[in-house]
């Protein structure tokens, strides 16, 4: 196939609707095999860990060796994990998928978009490279629509099959990916760097920035709470629906596929109101209280209606503010250094969900689910808090 945003859109279809037939209903999935509250949080825990771990090596592998064999691993490796799923439904076998999960997750970051800006260049196709990666985002959005509406049905119906989805589709992507996707421009790369010392390059130049750089630092930092806040709603929230709110698990595709469209619908109308306030931080902090309010509600309503309602809120506060947050972070990064932070921010983010998984597990075995939502608005606000005074002393831009 030789049209190279064809490959692009199918493929960001296909992996996103992989991992969205999952998503309505994969703790529902720990559950159905005797996994406690902990035992599901150390899941998550593990996976992020292995992405910190993962993340710079795996790039190295996209650098040297060429994207193609990057997103041809990734898919393997998926797929991969996902039987492990399958055939070791055990706490033994469930930490080992989520280990393997995180490297394949890993091995695809970056190197898909690095692949379509490069092979458009190379055609001399670079204006188009905008107009591809929106089209990119609308493919992968509708893959994951289908393929979360699919996965609650599936969970409904036998939660026991709810990986089938996940397994066939990483197995036909990666056989796409492997007869169809061409990298005409690429040349090998030098091996200039060990993985250890390029982490540890890495590391210094990001710190050098946060600590020269208070935006960047008071963004990190926000980061890091809000990580930690969200894990708490994103382990729990189908356990807190189907035991303690009584909501079938057919609704938990509809449910999530509801929050998406909203985003889709307005996240473009909700950025322009940046340009309405003076402080260009303005518009994220109100978003981020919409969360906390939400999360609040969700927390000590009893009512399956306002929960839902609120819950459609909170992950589209989280879709409004993410396109906002990386606009504010990447106008104060310095260009020579813009990947480097970028790789810094997300693994920031990924250690506050790991810090989430392993506190809020035993939080919610103690105290209940609904005092663990609210020991996750009480972290956020308190983040928010903090962050509020760190950018008191940047000036405005």
């Amino acid at each position: 196939m030789e049209n190279k945003p064809k490959v692009y859109y199918i493929t960001q279809f296909a992996t996103a609707f992989c991992w969205g037939s999952i998503f309505p209903v994969y703790v529902l999935y720990f559950r159905n095999y005797d996994l406690n509250l902990f035992q599901i949080a150390l899941m998550a825990a593990i996976f992020e860990a292995s992405i910190l771990i993962f993340e710079l090596p795996t790039g190295l592998v996209a650098d040297i060796y060429g994207r193609k064999i990057s997103l041809v691993l990734s898919n393997a490796v998926l797929f991969i994990g996902g039987l492990i799923f399958l055939s070791f439904p055990s706490l033994i076998g469930f930490i080992f998928g989520e280990i393997i999960i995180g490297l394949g997750d890993t091995l695809k970051s970056g190197a898909f978009e690095a692949w379509i800006f490069d092979s458009l260049k190379y055609e001399g196709k670079e204006k188009k490279t905008k107009f591809v990666f929106s089209q990119g985002k609308r493919y992968q959005t509708s893959g994951r629509l289908i393929g979360m509406i699919l996965g609650g049905y599936i969970g409904f119906w036998n939660i026991r099959f709810v990986w089938y989805p996940y397994v066939f589709g990483f197995l036909v992507t990666f056989l796409f990916l492997l007869f169809a996707m061409r990298e005409e421009y690429w040349q090998k790369g030098e091996e200039k760097k060990g993985v250890f010392r390029q982490i540890k390059d890495t590391v210094n130049k990001s710190l050098k920035v946060v600590r020269c750089e208070k935006m960047v630092f008071a963004l990190i930092f926000l980061g890091l709470f809000f990580s930690f806040s969200f894990e708490t709603i994103s382990q729990f929230w189908q356990v807190h629906f189907s035991e303690n709110l009584s909501v079938a698990t057919s609704y938990f595709g509809w449910i999530v596929a509801g929050a998406s469209l909203l985003v889709i619908l307005l996240v473009n109308k909700i950025t322009k109101f940046t340009e309405k306030f003076r402080r260009e931080t303005t518009l994220l902090i109100i978003l981020k209280i919409g969360f906390f309010i939400s999360l609040m509600i969700i927390a000590f309503t009893k009512s399956p209606f306002i929960a839902i309602i609120f819950f459609i809120l909170l992950q589209a506060f989280e879709g409004f503010s993410e396109p906002i947050f990386l606009d504010i972070f990447n106008r104060h990064i310095p260009s020579e250094q813009r990947a480097t932070l970028l790789s810094f921010q997300s693994m920031t983010g990924s250690a506050g969900e790991v810090l989430a998984g392993l506190c809020i597990g035993v939080f919610a075995l103690r105290f209940g689910l609904r005092l663990t939502f609210g020991l996750g608005s009480l972290v956020l606000i308190s983040g928010l808090v903090v962050f509020c005074l760190l950018i008191l002393k940047v000036k405005k831009p």
